[in-house]
């Protein structure tokens, strides 16, 4: 199989193959933690902007913060520039990622969308599990689902 074959076949693998595929190349080591969030975020299916959630944060002020903080950089990436009154930053792909928090842990100039392709969401997941585990030391799946649902401060 040819390189362009193996990521064809790589990134259209569905929701639970994929993250156990992200889990694999970046060597987590407790997949059913990141199947966990893939199961109650989504229940495991493909899914784009999360909409049925009742006092859900907009996209918009995910996509503000995201750039206080230095996460995303409309200034010098168009894929950060956004048309759709950026909605499209907010909760969404299988593992219910808030993208504009995201998707820097795939590069410097990512768009949202990438959130809703099962494999790269299931690799932001793993990372973002990490931070929570290295960076905040959320050293308990239960710890780290805490913060996942309801921000590092209110997961401590």
């Amino acid at each position: 199989m040819n390189l362009l074959a193996a990521i064809a076949c790589a990134l259209s693998l569905g929701p639970a193959d994929a993250t156990r595929l992200a889990c694999h190349l970046e060597r987590y080591d407790d997949c059913d933690e990141v199947l966990a969030v893939l199961r109650v975020e989504s229940r495991g299916e493909a899914v784009g902007v999360h909409t049925r959630h009742h006092g859900r944060v907009s996209g918009t002020v995910f996509w503000r913060r995201a750039v206080e903080a230095g996460l995303i950089h409309p200034e010098r990436c168009g894929r950060h520039q956004q048309t759709d009154g950026r909605e499209g930053w907010g909760i969404r792909g299988p593992h219910g990622l808030a993208a504009a928090y995201s998707v820097h842990a795939l590069g410097e100039c990512v768009g949202p969308e990438a959130a809703d392709v099962p494999l790269l969401s299931a690799v932001m997941t793993v990372r973002r599990l990490r931070v929570l585990r290295d960076r905040y030391d959320l050293r308990t799946a239960e710890e780290r689902t805490e913060a996942w649902r309801r921000g590092v401060g209110r997961g401590r």
